[in-house]
């Protein structure tokens, strides 16, 4: 028993040595470095209150398809143009939603939110507009995200537009279980405790061990990624996939997703689509009470994206639920949908503002999509164009 606590011990210093040593030299490597060593995971941190993040004051190059853009996040977390210290204005205009409203495979400058930003800043210096988005977000992670920053945080926000997808409803319904009476998204991806989610956290940004083990595994997406490797060089990845993607592949595609059967299979509407409509219609009533509380103005977006769209689907019933919710909580509404009206060719709208192979706009898509936006919110339209 004494040999094996003797072994026990010398490997957990062993351990602690390695640990620390890993993290003295994470901490001294020059930032150019670091950044070229960071996985976008290790930025995606946990969050206790409402699941997952991004960490403040930090960059690094994310993967997203075939583009790698740099990303950076500002003091409050929330991506951004660069690492900065934010001062807030006499007016601060959040933007909260998933992986569109993030931006996905785009720099900040080129996410629907930061061309609406750029576009701001060039009229008015007494507004701030941030980006409270992230990947995988849905109406309860909503809700409850707001109601930390505004009553733990306590940001002074002034407006906010809530951007909703179509797969927001399947993880309000399967991801998230439910939203707690202190306003903490329940879920069962781990457990919720906040010392072992601040070391996961520390862990992930600031050792080499985080980074080399994530790259390596798991090996099935390395060998997967190898053999694509053959097919097409990575820079010259869309404009292959643009020549070797036809009509048909990219129905398939974007029809496989399972977070938008409902939209597809009217018995997935009533075995579940119809419960997670609710449900998320739940949590965004919640938000817009507790912004009505604050005396902060809401515009709910709602986007018809590209499974909608080349499946010629009737989206009325899906537009007039959620502008029901606006009517009968009396603030803003808008549907977007015109970004992509100016086209006969429904494919050739998706190729030119679409990643291909992929359900999120690309830098002209997202363009289009803050035009759109712009054009459809009077305050918007009144701080950039008059």
């Amino acid at each position: 028993m004494k040999r094996l606590f003797k072994i026990l011990f010398k490997i957990f210093i062993f351990f602690l040595i390695f640990i620390t040593t890993d993290i003295i030299i994470m901490f001294f490597l020059p930032i150019d470095i670091k950044e070229k060593l960071y996985i976008g995971r290790a930025h995606r941190i946990k969050s206790y209150y409402y699941h997952h993040d991004f960490r403040p004051m930090s960059s690094w190059y994310d993967t997203w398809g075939y583009k790698m853009p740099k990303i950076f996040t500002n003091s409050e977390g929330f991506k951004d143009r660069n690492k900065r210290k934010l001062n807030y204005k006499k007016e601060n205009v959040l933007f909260i939603g998933d992986s569109f409203t993030e931006g996905v495979g785009l720099p900040y400058e080129e996410s629907f939110v930061g061309i609406i930003d750029q576009k701001i800043s060039e009229h008015n210096d007494d507004i701030l507009v941030l980006n409270a988005g992230v990947q995988s977000y849905s109406p309860a992670v909503y809700f409850a995200k707001l109601n930390h920053i505004l009553n733990i945080r306590k940001l002074p926000i002034n407006k906010v537009f809530v951007v909703v997808a179509n797969g927001d409803i399947h993880d309000d319904l399967y991801r998230y279980n439910s939203v707690s009476d202190k306003n903490i998204v329940i879920h069962e991806d781990y457990r919720q405790n906040k010392i072992l989610i601040n070391i996961i956290n520390f862990y992930k940004s600031n050792t080499l061990t985080y980074q080399f083990i994530t790259r390596v595994t798991p090996i099935k997406p390395i060998i997967k990624e190898f053999f694509k490797k053959k097919e097409y060089e990575f820079k010259d990845a869309e404009k292959y996939l643009l020549k070797n993607t036809t009509d048909k592949q990219i129905l398939d595609i974007l029809n496989s997703y399972h977070d938008h059967q409902y939209l597809l299979d009217k018995d997935e509407f009533n075995s579940w689509g119809t419960k997670g409509l609710e449900r998320s219609k739940k949590y965004l009533e919640k938000l817009i009470n507790l912004c009505k509380e604050k005396e902060i103005e809401v515009t709910l977006i709602v986007m018809e994206e590209a499974i909608v769209f080349l499946n010629s689907i009737d989206i009325e019933f899906y537009k007039n639920f959620w502008n029901k919710i606006a009517v009968d909580k009396q603030i803003n509404y808008i549907y977007l949908q015109d970004y992509h009206s100016s086209y006969t060719n429904k494919f050739n709208a998706y190729r030119d503002l679409f990643f291909i192979r992929d359900n999120h706009w690309n830098e002209k898509g997202n363009k289009f999509i803050a035009e759109e936006i712009i054009n459809k919110s009077k305050y918007l339209n009144e701080k950039i164009k008059n």
